[in-house]
């Protein structure tokens, strides 16, 4: 193995790492902020789920209280809920977006989120 070869194999070794360094580096951003959307989303079927035994106001205050929480920017006027009593259903919407800085600022994306639920809240008999 010569001199050439040597180097030439520091230089890809180089590259791998900062291929990989920036795989991961996106990918731990993305899993937060999706992770935060999931969490929302499954913070409002809960809600939804229990909306018998809740007042609407009870229920925007507990997921506000969670999108605090999540350091989401949602309040009180974001969550928008549909209450049927004919069919016992409860919708509940709500939306934002989510400024991520990739690779130290170099990239900057807003993602959209808009989760929404429609659960039935009745009783088990």
């Amino acid at each position: 193995m010569d001199k050439n070869e040597t180097g030439a194999n520091k230089i890809a070794i180089l590259l791998w790492l900062i291929v990989l360094f920036i795989i991961i580096h996106t990918g731990i951003k993305l899993v937060h902020v999706y992770s935060d959307y999931y969490r929302m989303e499954d913070a409002m079927a809960s809600k939804a789920s229990v909306a018998q035994a809740l007042k609407d106001e009870e229920v925007i205050a507990d997921l506000v209280k969670k999108a605090k929480e999540l350091d989401l920017p949602l309040d009180t006027e974001n969550f928008i809920l549909k209450r049927n009593e004919e069919t016992h259903r409860m919708k509940i919407s709500t939306q934002w977006d989510e400024e991520v800085h990739f690779l130290f600022n170099v990239y900057v994306k807003t993602f959209h989120f808009a989760p929404s639920v429609d659960e039935d809240y009745r009783r088990s008999r």
